[in-house]
């Protein structure tokens, strides 16, 4: 099984986001998947026109020639794409939303029906139909502040989230392999980050003991945003 993670982050491998994919991938790998990250700092995406010649003109091919070529093709080889990201302005990063608008050749252009509403059949048949995991982490406590991203992906998705991974205290994130107290404290998230990448795996979905250990405070919203505007001052 592939797993194809694409890390929106500005920061790349340096960032919070960074953090959550690994553990994450950890467990896919633990559970005999292949695993790969792509790094959209790292690569040459040009803004979607909106053109439509590769619904018209080109149909499957886009206009722009640059490294959206090669991530289509990942995207048609793999079992699971992951969308790794931290919320900016309550959505993706730029980086993200021009990799998602650049999609747009995968899809035929005829509208079709389905469940409730409408939406662009795939070009492509597959044999098994493309799993989505949402792994995202945000400087703010509170989960709402995660609703409109949420919402972006289960319209995606057509509501057929494999996973969703929302962090809502990523500040820290990075400081808990140098911090002994950070590192205890997050100890059972990271097992469960692990465990969610085996059961997306070997199940299809994150169980919802693992979820419940995810979705969890982990320190204290009042303390966590006081020892952040202390933070901020320097």
């Amino acid at each position: 099984m592939k797993v194809l993670a694409i890390n929106g982050s500005p920061r790349g491998e340096k960032g919070n986001t960074q953090v959550l994919l690994k553990s994450f991938l950890n467990g896919c790998e633990e559970a005999g998947a292949e695993t790969e990250i792509v790094y959209l700092k790292d690569k040459n995406i040009k803004h979607c026109s909106g053109c439509f010649t590769c619904w018209t003109k080109t149909p499957g091919r886009c206009i722009h020639k640059d490294d959206m070529e090669e991530l289509l093709n990942k995207i048609s080889e793999a079992d699971i794409i992951v969308y790794a990201t931290p919320l900016y302005y309550y959505t993706v990063t730029g980086l993200m939303k021009d990799f998602m608008d650049r999609m747009l050749p995968l899809n035929n252009k005829e509208i079709v029906k389905v469940d409730e509403g409408y939406s662009h059949p795939r070009r492509f048949k597959r044999k098994t139909s493309l799993k989505t995991v949402l792994i995202s982490n945000s400087g703010f406590p509170g989960a709402y502040n995660f609703s409109g991203l949420l919402e972006t992906f289960k319209v995606l998705t057509k509501g057929n989230l494999a996973g969703t991974i929302l962090c809502s205290q990523g500040g820290v994130l990075n400081s808990v392999n140098t911090n002994d107290i950070l590192r205890k404290m997050y100890s059972p998230f990271f097992e469960a980050l692990k465990s969610a990448g085996k059961e997306v795996i070997n199940d299809g979905y994150i169980k919802s003991e693992t979820q419940e250990i995810l979705d969890k405070n982990i320190i204290d919203p009042d303390v966590y945003v006081k020892a952040a505007n202390e933070h901020a001052k320097y």
